[in-house]
């Protein structure tokens, strides 16, 4: 027996499809077992009836059903007994104060993709960064202040250009990748002098799966990526 094998994690996704399935198969690959037995037990609780984290935060509409229906999935996820749980979405990590207030008990079992990016980019001397995040997401500065807090210096796209990284998330949504996609991309990193990018909505590791880049020289940076070194130390401790 594996030393992952029994131990659980929790998947809260459906704020995304297609970044829930990213990530799912990523956190399988992490994994180097030699039998499927010695994997670690998954539970994903897709919520697709979620109303949108984004409009939530740019008007106030739905606030409340988010913060119960995540409550409601984290629930199930401690029910299940995981060793850990995480949130599939950099937007909805903005409720989880207001979800604490309901559910105390779930804190030490979730895993903060704002913070586990914050502590790599310390480790890595990385000092200012561009954000590529969802309006909500830049409307509430929520990768400035936490990154804030590691002395990192954060660059937010400008409103004007909101609706073009709705366009870009909302490609991926829809699962539609094209040559437009990726020109409007690369002309869009191009408008900043910055090379070391926060992907701060998980819809973008996945456009990065279906887009040439080229010779473009960036160093982008992928929270999830951060998440799942933290589910094996968290695993490894259990």
């Amino acid at each position: 027996m594996g030393i992952f094998t029994g131990k659980r994690v929790g998947i809260i996704g459906g704020f995304g499809a297609y970044a829930t399935l990213n990530f799912y198969g990523r956190l399988l690959d992490s994994f180097a077992v030699e039998s499927e037995r010695d994997y670690p037990n998954m539970i994903i609780d897709n919520v697709f009836s979620m109303p949108s984290r984004t409009r939530a935060l740019l008007t106030g509409e739905g606030q409340t059903e988010i913060v119960e229906t995540i409550a409601n999935s984290m629930k199930k996820m401690l029910d299940y007994d995981v060793d850990c749980m995480v949130m599939v979405c950099g937007t909805a990590h903005y409720f989880l104060p207001y979800v604490y207030e309901k559910l105390p008990e779930a804190k030490d079992n979730v895993i903060n993709i704002l913070e586990a990016t914050g502590k790599h980019l310390v480790a890595n001397n990385i000092d200012k960064v561009l954000i590529l995040a969802a309006e909500g997401t830049l409307k509430q500065k929520l990768y400035s202040r936490t990154l804030a807090r590691y002395n990192i210096a954060c660059v937010e796209p400008e409103k004007q250009y909101w609706e073009e990284i709705r366009y870009f998330i909302e490609c991926v949504k829809q699962n539609k990748y094209d040559n437009e996609l990726k020109d409007r991309f690369l002309r869009f990193l191009g408008r900043y002098d910055v090379d070391n990018i926060i992907l701060g909505c998980t819809e973008f590791p996945v456009l990065l799966r279906h887009i040439d880049m080229g010779e473009e020289i960036y160093n982008f940076y992928d929270p999830l990526t951060y998440a799942i070194q933290e589910i094996h130390r968290k695993l490894s401790l259990k």
